[in-house]
């Protein structure tokens, strides 16, 4: 008769041996130092010479880690000297096992079947806790729920593999009995023989049994008869067991979250969710140990947070406001407080001035600032640099320019002049500290890419001016400083959009009370801007359409409408004329106030523009708006000037 074996007892044989693969230094990859440890400044060197990066010029590296029985991922840049790519890391307390994924735009290199991937020794020169049973999931994502997907298929590895790296866990880790028990009851499920199965009761039975059973030993158990065996009894009856013995413990605190979290949710009023959202951050402030269940249950203190900034901002409760932003965590919940609660009410919805906003971006830079001065990581700096030209332009439209120059000088050290809201803010930046040759400098590395706004391109021909008693010439200027590359790209950009269809009739009013119809405008070339008051993007783009509209204003053969479209309030004619005459824009505004026009020309998202030749057929359809005024103009000219050429 055979003697029952508990998994525990299976698992306690003797070590087999660690396989050296897992530390191997590969012809493409290495780790300096070889065996790393907690703590440790490590650099991570990768040769992408003979792999399918080779021609990449830009490669960054998406290290997956297991630390503390929890994957965690960051991305690291590679810089490359020579032909070696290379980068930094200090490598965290209980960090046991990193893996790295090479990216360079669409390609991938994941290190094939011996992956990219190594294991963390303490000081005391034992390896980390949790590194085996990590290296053995991070190879069989397909059996145990959760494990990211992050290796190439050729590395994945069977249920036995996993049984046994689960071995060499407990050789060197004893006390992680119950860690191990998921994934190595997922690998039995997954055998799913009679053997396998007992082998599992066995050792769940033994684990509950054990003296001195901690709460977290027996949520191990609970998560195994939960989610492995559906066995609803028994997850029943261990859930009151765990309830009555641990009355404080970790799980009822769980459920009490959940419970509270989902308030903000069901709340039915604004003032009723921005209270459940700061009774949730009160009552249950961010621990990274509550991580695992938050995301399986979508507890977010990112969503709690920007709640919280975005009601007490809408309130003008600025103290309230403070109070809750000034300590938010994770980290990346600020990415959320920043666009909802700084982008959209300054920029977005012009609902707050310069003066009104600055105190609340100053609340949110003192955070922001705090974990860019105290964690490392690139996802911290990241953050900072992707908002540095909000920051930079709320900083000088509250003249102050010292401290907007270094928010903008960091955002160029991203962007380039690839992005005209950003070169015109620091277009004004320059010019108010009276930097005179930089101002110039920039100016023309703005227009050489067509990234300019209408207040750089008067500043222009101001300085031009200026310099030469008169504006002789200053044509031939522009067009010298203009990259001959991008024009050419614009042109075949135009040429490859050209479309012929009917475009349909229509009889709209304008702001005066006129009425306008298509009819009317037959032998002459139209340009329709299908825009509403409420869409950001439209009102964004109507500096560039002056200037269009501008550059063709004697040319009685070319007619600009703005067609006012999928409109939300009642005192929309009043609004979109006042809007028009407050800003200056010289615009025919068109009123569909039941959006039947832009229906019938199949407009959906906005802003859409369509241009109807003198035939009245729809040639050229474009939807969005990217950026640069300048740009914009010179692609409506571009359009224009095909379709009188006969095309």
């Amino acid at each position: 008769m055979k003697t029952k074996q508990s998994l525990g007892a299976m698992l306690g044989t003797a070590f087999l041996g660690v396989a050296a693969s897992v530390q191997a230094q590969t012809p493409n990859f290495k780790v300096i130092p070889e065996l790393p440890k907690e703590r440790d400044t490590i650099q991570f060197v990768y040769d992408a010479r003979k792999t399918n990066l080779k021609d990449a010029q830009s490669i960054s590296g998406t290290l997956t880690g297991y630390q503390d029985f929890r994957w965690v991922q960051n991305t690291l840049k590679f810089t490359k000297k020579d032909s070696i790519w290379t980068a930094s890391y200090i490598v965290p307390e209980k960090m046991a096992l990193v893996n790295f994924a090479f990216q360079a735009d669409t390609l991938y290199d994941r290190g094939g079947d011996l992956t990219y991937s190594y294991l963390i020794s303490g000081k005391d020169g034992k390896q980390v806790s949790g590194g085996m049973i990590g290296w053995g999931m991070l190879r069989t994502p397909d059996i145990v729920p959760g494990t990211p997907f992050i290796v190439d298929k050729s590395a994945y590895k069977t249920d036995e593999i996993l049984i046994m790296w689960a071995k060499y866990e407990l050789q060197g880790h004893p006390e992680n009995r119950f860690k191990v028990l998921y994934p190595v009851a997922n690998a039995l499920k997954h055998i799913n023989t009679a053997e396998s199965l007992s082998k599992l009761q066995n050792e769940l039975n033994a684990l509950q049994s054990m003296p001195n059973v901690k709460e977290e030993d027996l949520l191990q158990v609970f998560r195994v008869y939960k989610e492995v065996l559906n066995d609803t009894v028994k997850t029943n009856e261990l859930e009151q067991k765990i309830r009555l013995q641990y009355p404080q413990g970790q799980y009822v605190k769980d459920q009490q979250r959940l419970a509270d979290f989902n308030l903000i949710q069901k709340a039915k009023t604004d003032d009723e969710r921005l209270k459940a959202a700061m009774d949730f951050v009160d009552k249950h402030p961010y621990r990274e140990s509550e991580v695992a269940f938050n995301e399986a249950h979508r507890i977010s203190h990112i969503s709690a947070y920007w709640t919280i900034s975005v009601y007490t901002s809408m309130k003008n409760d600025f103290e309230m406001y403070k109070k809750y932003v000034s300590k938010a965590e994770p980290y990346m919940s600020l990415a959320n407080v920043i666009y909802r609660s700084i982008s959209v009410p300054y920029i977005s919805q012009n609902s707050k001035t310069a003066k009104e906003i600055l105190p609340y971006t100053r609340v949110v830079l003192d955070r922001l600032n705090y974990y860019k001065d105290n964690f490392q990581g690139d996802e911290y700096s990241r953050l900072y640099y992707a908002n540095a030209a909000l920051f930079a332009k709320i900083l000088a439209d509250n003249a102050l320019f010292d401290e907007a120059f270094v928010y903008a000088t960091a955002a160029k050290s991203e962007k380039g002049f690839e992005d005209a809201s950003l070169n015109d803010t620091f277009t004004r930046i320059l010019k108010a500290q009276g930097k005179k040759k930089e101002l110039k400098e920039s100016l023309e590395a703005s227009y050489r890419v067509n990234q300019s706004s209408p207040y750089m391109l008067d500043l222009m021909k101001e300085i031009y001016i200026a310099e030469k008693g008169n504006d002789k010439g200053y044509t031939d200027y522009l067009s010298g400083l203009k990259d001959a590359n991008l024009q050419g790209e614009l042109k075949n950009k135009v040429l490859q959009q050209l479309v012929n269809k009917n475009a349909p009739a229509f009889q709209l009013k304008d702001q005066f009370g006129n009425t306008v119809t298509l009819e009317q405008q037959k032998g002459k070339i139209v340009i329709l801007d299908f825009w509403a008051s409420w869409c950001a993007p439209c009102k964004a783009a109507f500096p560039g359409m002056k200037i269009a509209v501008e550059h063709f204003k004697n040319d009685p053969n070319v007619v600009f409408y703005f067609v006012d479209t999928q409109e939300k309030r009642p005192d929309a004619k009043e609004y979109v004329a006042n809007y028009v005459k407050e800003n200056n824009y010289p615009f025919t505004v068109l009123l569909d106030t039941e959006s039947s026009v832009s229906k019938s020309f199949g407009v959906g998202a906005i802003p859409h523009k369509i241009v109807v030749d003198k035939n009245g057929k729809i040639r050229f359809s474009e939807v969005g708006y990217m950026g640069s005024a300048s740009e914009l103009s010179d692609e409506i000219i571009e359009m224009v000037s095909v379709l009188k050429s006969g095309k």
